[in-house]
């Protein structure tokens, strides 16, 4: 071990965990370490290189200057002191930059990335720039690192300029000449980022796919009684009873749709789209997040079938009215809730399917009551009751009843 430097980088450590490098340095108490307490083996009467590797280490640092200690008659030293008048060579012997040097660097990085034409871009780098200017850490487990921070920028710009389905892998080659480095090393870290500074309701592990970015195709399900042209074909879908899977590319080839039935229902759960069954109802399973080419086909029904009811049927939680408004106000059309009001959660309730709600789901009622307000009787019951309901449980309700 080269003890030398790893008591100054011990010391050094210490020294910015203080935040010496923006205190006077008369403000600051001794920043010192414990010799026999660090390193046992000094005090062990069988180890005489670790004793003399050691003293030999302190004695170069003492006349270096750079540390501040004293014999004792037993010939160690107890406690080594940082020399902060000295600081600067102390990095300097280590190759080691300081906190304000990272942050510098950090902060030219972030304002290489500016760019008016991604808003969400913006708001991290302005929130991330404050950070470096007062010397703290970045989040996301970025902290001073300036090259992880250019490589998540990098990421960040390439995803906002996605305009249709693309593939992770395909999308990690194209920035790393690597399809796999994306997975690996940045997937988790982009997911939080794009969690948090995203308004839409998303979940989390949905949230590459509101930026169209898969791992695997995904299809939208539609069953019921309706008919679906293409250019040269036409699809009756109500003569498959588990209807049809249509991928995104497949779905800009479709001309025309024509709804027979009286109500078209959006579900959100796999599991409902495949237990609902109604005669006079068309179901669509968006697979995910309404990205741009499902908005277009949920558009082009609305058009060419305004006299429906349009319905939607989510998890009795904030996600799922936060998700049901978002979906209205992207589509513009006029989709009412479905199975998600008080007395189906009671339902729920007294039956003893339901989850807690968590301190996540607590804070997003509180914060989102105001915009929603048509639901304001279920919301307070999930609050007084403290349940959340997943629609697929249903099913389960009836086969205890």
């Amino acid at each position: 071990m080269d003890y030398g430097k790893d008591i100054l980088n011990s010391l050094v450590d210490m020294y910015e965990r203080r935040e010496g490098y923006i205190k006077e340095p008369s403000s600051l108490r001794a920043i010192q370490i414990d010799i026999k307490k660090n390193y046992p083996a000094y005090v062990d009467r069988y180890d005489h290189n670790a004793y003399k590797d050691i003293n030999a280490a302190i004695e170069k640092l003492i006349s270096e200057g750079v540390i501040i200690s004293k014999l004792e008659s037993t010939g160690v030293y107890s406690n080594v002191r940082l020399n902060i008048d000295r600081i600067s060579d102390c990095y300097k012997r280590l190759n080691r930059k300081s906190i304000p040097e990272q942050c510098e660097y950090i902060k030219q990085i972030l304002s290489l990335f500016e760019n008016d034409n991604y808003m969400l871009l913006n708001n991290i780098i302005s929130d991330w720039m404050n950070l470096a200017v007062n010397y703290r850490k970045l989040p996301y487990d970025l902290k001073y690192d300036g090259k992880r921070l250019k490589d998540v920028l990098t990421i960040l710009e390439a995803v906002f300029k996605i305009e249709q389905e693309s593939y992770i892998r395909n999308f990690s080659t194209a920035v790393f000449k690597d399809s796999k480095r994306f997975q690996k090393e940045f997937k988790s870290c982009i997911e939080s980022i794009l969690f948090d500074y995203t308004d839409d309701p998303i979940e989390k592990d949905k949230i590459l796919e509101y930026y169209n970015l898969y791992e695997n195709p995904t299809y939208v399900y539609i069953k019921g009684d309706m008919v679906i042209s293409f250019d040269n074909s036409t699809i009756y879908a109500n003569e498959l009873p588990d209807g049809i899977a249509l991928s995104n590319a497949s779905l800009k080839r479709i001309k025309n749709i024509k709804v027979l039935a009286k109500a078209i229902i959006t579900v959100e759960n796999l599991t409902t789209y495949h237990d609902e069954n109604k005669k006079e109802a068309v179901y669509i399973y968006l697979g995910g997040y309404h990205n741009k080419s499902k908005k277009e086909l949920l558009e082009k029904i609305y058009k060419d079938n305004r006299f429906c009811e349009y319905l939607h049927e989510g998890d009795i939680d904030i996600y799922g009215f936060l998700i049901l408004e978002n979906l209205k106000e992207r589509t513009g059309i006029p989709f009412k809730p479905l199975l998600m009001d008080v007395n189906t959660l009671k339902r729920f309730y007294e039956a003893g399917i339901y989850k807690e709600l968590n301190i996540s789901d607590i804070r997003m009622i509180e914060k989102n009551r105001e915009n929603l307000k048509e639901y304001s009787e279920v919301l307070d019951f999930m609050l007084l009751n403290n349940c959340k309901v997943e629609q697929e449980s249903l099913r389960a309700i009836e086969l205890l009843e």
